[in-house]
């Protein structure tokens, strides 16, 4: 469903790899060696694919004619969107409250990161959180749009139900969500928003990667877990975990 420029150049970094290995006979090599000697792209090359990977035409056109019809216009009538994913009920180990949270924990958040409870709220999900937290969004006296509701079929109605998330004031989502990932980093690399306004995580190790990187994605091992960088950490650390 997505198209992909694949007009990127990543530098490569071999730096110590024959200082590691001048005196041994390689017979085989880690994963985490391969991260380290290959090192990791720059900023700039995260921001390139995420701009570069887009819908195809007739997805946006959907978007846009749904965004339309429900007054989801960016510049105009800015709106917040939630990805609901309880994951066949197996959410996994990062915080479990942004799996299928109520409204009124999504209205919570949204404050917290400076949204408006005022505005429209798109809401993403499959169905499979439980009925009281279906119930709290359906039943809502403010406006809430549940999901895509057009004619879709299987990975087109997932990638509309994403791309208008793409587009929200706020998004909450889940870390373990690979989709939820790809929000957030399309969010940066398209419009600029920054990761405060794409709410993933609430735990202290989250916002210190924001704190020294853009792009979230190279750090995530697992959907739940951080990858320690490989500038910051010793040859015997990067023998037990991976690095970017």
């Amino acid at each position: 469903p997505y198209s992909i420029n694949r007009g990127l150049s990543i530098p490569q970094r071999f730096d110590d790899y024959g200082s590691q290995t001048k005196d041994r006979e390689v017979a085989s090599v880690d994963n985490s060696d391969i991260w380290y000697w290959l090192g990791r792209p720059p900023e700039e090359v995260y921001g390139k694919f995420f701009r570069g990977l887009m819908p195809r035409q007739v997805y946006l056109d959907k978007v846009h004619a749904f965004s339309r019809e429900n007054n989801l216009l960016q510049d105009r009538n800015p709106y917040n969107a939630v990805h609901l994913r309880s994951f066949e009920g197996k959410c996994g180990h990062n915080d479990l409250d942004l799996c299928c949270p109520k409204l009124t924990h999504t209205q919570e958040i949204l404050m917290e990161r400076g949204g408006s409870i005022i505005d429209p709220l798109f809401v993403a999900n499959d169905g499979q959180c439980a009925e009281d937290v279906l119930r709290s969004y359906a039943n809502a006296t403010d406006t809430v749009i549940m999901g895509y509701d057009r004619p879709c079929d299987g990975t087109e109605c997932a990638v509309l139900d994403f791309e208008l998330c793409v587009r929200s004031e706020v998004f909450v989502g889940n870390l373990k969500s690979s989709g939820d990932m790809n929000i957030r980093e399309w969010r940066m690399a398209r419009y600029g928003i920054s990761g405060w306004k794409s709410v993933l995580s609430r735990q202290a190790e989250a916002f210190e990667v924001e704190k020294r990187s853009k792009f979230m994605t190279r750090y995530v091992v697992g959907h739940w877990r951080f990858r320690p960088d490989c500038d910051t950490i010793g040859p015997q650390r990067r023998d037990r975990q991976p690095c970017v």
